[in-house]
């Protein structure tokens, strides 16, 4: 049930990155300036670095930062963590739906070792241990969803967990377009 859901969540989240007409608008371009006073517009490191938040006529998305490309292994497609959280039909909220929490976490210890090894299950060992990061979204629904990133530096990746269930299909790359070569694609 838990894996059929995410799988409508990241229909959404393709449905977000196509609706519009032309790229979201970055809450750093004053684009968001109706975003109400409790809407969290600024990210923490590191997901500073990769992120940014967007205005989309769906509600605000985490997506990528400029000069920096989420997109899934295969490279079929742009990603997008809609604030929305709904499984299917987002309505045209606007500045309606939006972030209230976005809490970025350094994890080590067990937490890092699980998830990371769920994380790496099918792809190639990577002698470079990245630096695991827990990020929990909450929206102004109520709603919430768990993150991971693992930080390589020069590019990493990402893993969704709604309900607290990671998924290894839910892996998705985030590459700085500056840098190159690009990270290897996985077998998956």
């Amino acid at each position: 049930m838990a894996k059929r859901r995410f799988a409508l969540f990241l229909l959404l989240a393709v449905a977000l990155g196509s609706a519009a007409s032309t790229a979201p608008k970055a809450a750093a371009d004053g684009e968001c300036s109706d975003a109400p006073a409790d809407a969290v517009m600024t990210l923490s490191a590191p997901l500073d670095k990769w992120g940014r938040i967007s205005c989309t006529p769906f509600g605000h998305v985490l997506g990528s930062h400029e000069g920096w490309v989420w997109s899934w292994p295969d490279g079929s497609g742009m990603v997008f963590l809609p604030s929305q959280m709904v499984p299917r039909d987002p309505l045209p909220l606007g500045s309606l739906s939006y972030f209230t929490k976005i809490e970025v976490v350094k994890v080590n210890g067990s937490e890092l070792y699980d998830v990371y090894n769920l994380f790496r299950q099918g792809l190639e060992d990577n002698a470079v241990k990245p630096d695991g990061y827990r990020v929990d979204l909450t929206s102004v629904s109520g709603k919430t969803m768990r993150v991971y990133f693992f930080d390589y530096d020069t590019y990493a990746w990402g893993m969704a967990c709604p309900d607290r269930v990671c998924h290894t299909d839910s892996r998705f790359m985030v590459v700085d377009k500056a840098h190159r070569p690009l990270p290897r694609q996985p077998s998956i």
